[in-house]
């Protein structure tokens, strides 16, 4: 019995449901269908049936023809059901399911806004997705195929933080949406999938791996041959690929070689170092520890050194010396440190163009912390007049007493415009911090490094003023008469110096400081608040509980209702402090409360 024309007929009694039996009579597509039943009601009586009832329906009259087409369309209905098939086609295969643990007790309102931003495009959507997965939303089982999907989201930053941070919470329930969205001829997106596989299954997909390392495109081959690095009975394919002509798959499986870690993979980072792959293979060679490959880089390099004339300085040669160098970071070995050594006191060497490579060793002699390596460095600026006073001022630091350190570098920052001060200044710079991120922080927290108590007076000496912040210690009628006169100069400005200045005077204890804050702050008449960063919050918390009544009334200055909610929020804090709060600016829930507002 053929299923088609009661399909056809099907379709045409719908259509006048639709239009109205007014127009049925003499309607030709009902017409054209009345010879096919004829014919099939020869072997099916049914069908006669039909075709009595669809010549009925053309011919009847306008009052008769909407009984007429409801009889028709009964018995239709009647003949298609009985016509259905229970059995499914094809072979049984077995469902895969999400694990159960998926299902939480969220419901879809809240989790519509993260289905959005994770399925659709526009901005703001990463904040969203942030706090989902801050709230833990990505537990529930409903956006884990949209959070896979977003693995290929044209915004960078935000498959970035569902590749690091969402799918990894996930966990391995989230393993066969992976498997089902991936695809191998994809792009950065399904590279990114492929290594969340690798992660959460770790080394139990070769088949998988080797095939997107074969057959992937660009983006998930290159991750595949990464990946490699992890298979170690896979070492032959990861050479082979080493050799190809696309630099990104040679990088790939270099990286992958440091990982598997032996000889024939040292032999072959070696190849890469001392031929055209040498600048993709300096990360591998840094990754890698072997002896017997450290030895080899040492021995090339002198080689190389030994052959190097100063006097051209070819950048062939600058350049083969300088990836010799990089790969030597990490390698704690006394073969090395006598290298570098050797080379920072190489007169063909120390020349304008290396002067990149000299630094760069200069900082491998500091990290390998070693008493002699110090002692090296610190003698460099001497040896080669001047030059790298930074290391040299940072090994000093590390092998001199503090009193030495002080005697030894002081007098050359006298003269701050020239170059050596430059240089010193900028690196005590580096090695401080601002007060705002040290007045409240434990002893044990402080800074390792132990300042001769000199230097203060010295920076009072040559005007440095932030430096003087960041070195004050304790009362000092010098220290304090300077603090004082730089803080009075436009103080209702509160630009950043001046907040450093009050957070030092803060620091000493000066009982003055509050009521000169205060003055400061009713000065600007709120003109200079527009918005109210971690510094200045911090420097008003440091206010006593007493004037808690006078910030409110600044805070009635201000303009922008948020810039006055926060100031608010102070003063009501500033009422809370205890008597010895008051007095030392210390108590351990104002202090953790002060922290939660400064970082």
């Amino acid at each position: 019995m053929s299923l088609q024309v009661l399909t056809d007929l099907h379709q045409e009694v719908r259509r006048l449901f639709i239009a109205g039996s007014s127009v049925a009579a003499g309607d030709l597509r009902l017409t054209r269908l009345l010879p096919q039943l004829r014919k099939l009601g020869e072997n099916a009586p049914v069908f006669n049936r039909l075709a009595d009832g669809v010549q009925l329906v053309t011919e009847a009259k306008p009052e008769q023809a909407s009984a007429k087409l409801l009889e028709l369309g009964t018995l239709l209905h009647s003949i298609l059901y009985t016509q259905g098939r229970t059995e499914a086609q094809g072979t049984l295969e077995e469902v895969q399911v999400t694990d159960t643990r998926g299902v939480t007790a969220i419901p879809y309102r809240k989790m519509r806004a993260l289905i959005d931003a994770l399925t659709e495009r526009g901005p703001g959507r990463l904040e969203v997705i942030r706090e989902g997965y801050e709230d833990s939303l990505f537990q529930d089982f409903r956006t884990h195929m949209p959070a896979v999907a977003a693995l290929e989201d044209g915004y960078a930053e935000i498959a970035e933080f569902i590749y690091d941070k969402v799918i990894p919470s996930i966990g391995p329930a989230v393993v066969p949406i992976l498997h089902r969205q991936l695809n191998l001829q994809g792009g950065k997106g399904d590279a990114r999938k492929l290594y969340l596989i690798h992660h959460l299954q770790g080394p139990v997909n070769a088949e998988l791996i080797l095939q997107a390392a074969g057959e992937g495109g660009a983006e998930v081959r290159i991750a595949a041959v990464d990946i490699l690095g992890d298979y170690p009975e896979q070492e032959d394919v990861v050479l082979e690929q080493s050799y190809e002509r696309r630099k990104e798959v040679r990088r790939a499986a270099l990286s992958a070689l440091s990982r598997l870690g032996t000889g024939r993979a040292g032999g072959r980072l070696f190849e890469a170092l001392t031929g055209k792959d040498r600048e993709h293979a300096v990360e591998p060679i840094q990754a890698y520890s072997h002896p017997a490959l450290t030895q080899r880089i040492l021995d090339q390099a002198e080689a190389w050194l030994n052959a190097f004339d100063g006097s051209s300085a070819k950048t062939e040669a600058v350049e083969q010396l300088s990836a010799a160098v990089q790969c030597l970071k990490g390698k704690n070995d006394e073969a090395v440190r006598v290298f570098l050594e050797k080379l920072l006191s190489s007169p063909a060497f120390m020349v304008k163009e290396t002067t990149a490579v000299q630094e760069y060793a200069a900082g491998l002699l500091l990290d390998m912390q070693r008493p002699e390596g110090y002692r090296f460095v610190e003698s460099l600026y001497r040896q080669w007049g001047g030059k790298h006073i930074s290391y040299s001022f940072q090994a000093a630091l590390r092998c001199l007493s503090p009193e030495e350190v002080y005697d030894q570098f002081a007098p050359l920052i006298h003269h701050k415009q020239q170059a050596q001060a430059k240089e010193l200044l900028n690196t005590l710079y580096d090695l401080t911090e601002r007060l705002a991120l040290t007045v409240y922080r434990d002893a044990e927290d402080s800074s390792v490094i132990s300042w001769d108590p000199r230097w203060v007076h010295l920076f009072v000496d040559i005007n440095e003023e932030e430096l003087v912040c960041r070195f004050v210690r304790e009362p000092d009628t010098k220290v304090t008469d300077y603090l004082l006169k730089k803080v009075r100069v436009a103080p209702q400005q509160m630009k950043p110096r001046t907040v450093s200045l009050f957070f030092a005077l803060f620091k000493i204890g000066h009982e003055e400081t509050p009521e000169l804050l205060m003055q400061a702050l009713e000065g600007s008449k709120g003109r200079q608040f527009y918005y109210l960063d971690q510094d200045k919050l911090a420097l008003m918390s440091l206010l006593p509980g007493s004037y808690a009544e006078r910030l409110e009334k600044f805070a009635d200055l201000l303009s922008y209702e948020s810039v006055k909610e926060q100031v608010l929020e102070v003063a009501a804090r500033l009422k809370t402090k205890t008597s010895d709060e008051a007095e030392m600016g210390k108590g351990a829930g104002w202090i953790e409360w002060i922290k939660s507002k400064m970082y």
